[in-house]
């Protein structure tokens, strides 16, 4: 889970900002909480603001961080740092994710010179959250010694002289992390030693690589996978059946491998069809009862669900919509931009996994405001049993309701005359509940709202009109 992200120095951010997924004080809608008895954290966050406010740019600066951890420096980040000031070329931009993972809390960063594309250091602490102190795990600093907490790793001499020398071979890398290098083919230092800390390196990686999720305004999620099977179908035409979008059932219709070959990259189709085949070659070895092997693939505005369930079956079969009132079956390339929205977030309600972080930015591109509204309402009744978080950029002020969200689920980006981003909650109005925050968020009240220059003043147009 996000606890919470700090950054620096990076795009319209100067001075550190952050955003927060700790619970305020509140005490109504405490169902929307993850609480473990020591911390109470937010499953949802709104963040709002006017166009080039910088809202943007904190999931940049996510997806900037979680790139770097997974695969090192491999473009150019010379511009990155924040320009408003000439000075900050040469300031350091830092990073830092406080995450709980297997009920236990850290923060890990790192420091960049983005004008040199340079890593100058990395960091890594336990977070006791009930004593209000911190451990060091590891410190890293370009070209220096690591920093090594020795008593946290049992003081197991094989561990540590193993960590040092995995060290000592990229000390002097400034376009890569030590989290990344732990993280390439070390599976033997791991399975070796499955009960000692050092496992926190895999598992912190892997947080970063499966639970956290950025979807940007022009990527999408593949929710394809989620028709493979009869009980997911069902579950998506029962929650697309609350939308109101007039669908009145998805189901999977015979295609064939030519309209797959016409449409999918032959290298892509050729991988896919190998991997379906050798899992199900293995499960065949293994005289599993679970021979059917699938693969599924959004492409070119359509879903395709290839099946093999015998040695010569291979089967292709696409997603098509019926509408109520209508009987008609329509591709999912024939439904509007909005439906189609829809279904690129499904993931966001059907995930089974244990645990997931969603950062979407636009949550209501394309999206009708009631139909906004209904999806993180649906999010919230969905997760009341589920670690999962979802973090949004909007404009929709209509999910600007105590109905709907907690005070504290409610954020802030504001720049003003160009200058640098600010985040701020809500929670810092400390507003009654009664208040209607929308239209005190389009008056103004809380900034974060775009301000108008212009030669025609509003107030006589109104007045004209009412002439």
């Amino acid at each position: 889970m996000l606890i919470r992200y700090k950054v620096s120095n990076f795009l319209s951010f100067n001075k550190e900002q952050q955003i927060s997924m700790i619970a305020g004080a509140m005490k109504k809608k405490e169902e929307q909480l993850i609480d473990d008895g020591n911390l109470k954290l937010l499953k949802f966050s709104a963040l709002y603001g006017a166009n080039a406010s910088g809202k943007s740019n904190l999931l940049k600066a996510i997806d900037f961080s979680k790139s770097i951890i997974l695969h090192g420096v491999t473009f150019n980040t010379a511009n990155l740092y924040c320009r408003i000031h000439n000075k900050n070329k040469d300031k350091i931009s830092t990073f830092e994710f406080e995450v709980k993972i297997n009920n236990k809390y850290y923060a890990y960063g790192l420091d960049m010179f983005l004008s040199e594309n340079s890593i100058k250091a990395e960091w890594l602490y336990e977070l006791d959250k009930t004593k209000n102190k911190e451990v060091l795990i590891y410190v890293r600093k370009l070209n220096e010694d690591i920093e090594l907490n020795e008593k946290y790793f049992d003081n197991n001499k094989d561990i540590i002289n193993r960590i040092n020398v995995y060290y000592s071979d990229m000390k002097s890398q400034d376009n890569i992390l030590f989290l990344t290098i732990m993280n390439k083919n070390k599976d033997t230092l791991y399975e070796e030693f499955p009960d000692n800390n050092v496992t926190i390196f895999r598992n912190l990686f892997n947080w970063f690589r499966n639970s956290l999720v950025i979807i940007s305004p022009n990527s999408r999620l593949d929710s394809s996978i989620y028709f493979s099977s009869e009980e997911n179908i069902n579950k998506i035409n029962e929650i697309i059946s609350t939308f109101g979008t007039g669908i009145s059932e998805c189901k999977l219709v015979d295609s064939d491998m030519q309209e797959l070959k016409n449409n999918i990259p032959p290298d892509i189709l050729k991988d896919m069809i190998n991997t379906i085949e050798k899992v199900y070659v293995e499960n065949l070895k293994k005289n599993s009862k679970k021979t059917l092997q699938q693969g599924s693939i959004r492409i070119n505005s359509e879903m395709y669900i290839l099946k093999k369930s015998s040695p010569d079956n291979l089967t292709v079969q696409k997603v098509a919509l019926k509408h109520k009132n209508n009987d008609g079956i329509y591709t999912f390339s024939e439904e509007s931009d909005g439906t189609q929205r829809l279904f690129d977030l499904i993931e966001v309600l059907m995930h089974k996994d244990k645990e997931k972080v969603y950062f979407i930015d636009e949550l209501d591109r394309c999206l009708h405001p009631k139909l906004t509204y209904e999806f993180v309402k649906r999010f919230l009744a969905n997760t009341k049993d589920k670690n999962t978080q979802l973090i949004v950029t909007t404009h929709e002020s209509r999910l600007l309701n105590f109905d709907l969200l907690r005070r504290d689920e409610i954020w802030f980006a504001n720049r003003e005359k160009n200058g640098p981003t600010e985040l701020y909650s809500l929670e810092d109005y400390n507003e009654r509940f009664d208040k209607k925050i929308d239209k005190a968020y389009i008056e103004g009240r809380y900034g974060g709202v775009p301000i108008f220059e212009t030669i025609f003043p509003v107030g006589d147009e109104e007045n004209e009109d009412s002439k």
